[in-house]
């Protein structure tokens, strides 16, 4: 198993850790309330970018949000 294949197998994992690893970073320099701030705004961020992509289905999400699992 090659580099790329491990990455593409592991990425939800890989990126959740890099992400762990940041915002633990962001917390210890700058605070808890800053490092929330620094996220909040990465995600809207992503949402936008999503979104210009064309990518973005909103109504998929709220229904997600509100439907309960069987």
């Amino acid at each position: 198993m090659n580099n790329k294949e491990v990455f593409i197998r592991y990425r939800g994992r890989i990126v959740g850790l890099i992400a762990a690893i940041i915002f633990s970073v962001l917390f210890l320099t700058v605070g808890f309330g800053y490092a929330v701030m620094v996220l909040v705004f990465l995600l809207i961020g992503y949402l936008i970018g999503k979104w210009a992509d064309h990518d973005l289905d909103i109504a998929s999400y709220i229904d997600a949000l509100f439907n309960r699992r069987s």
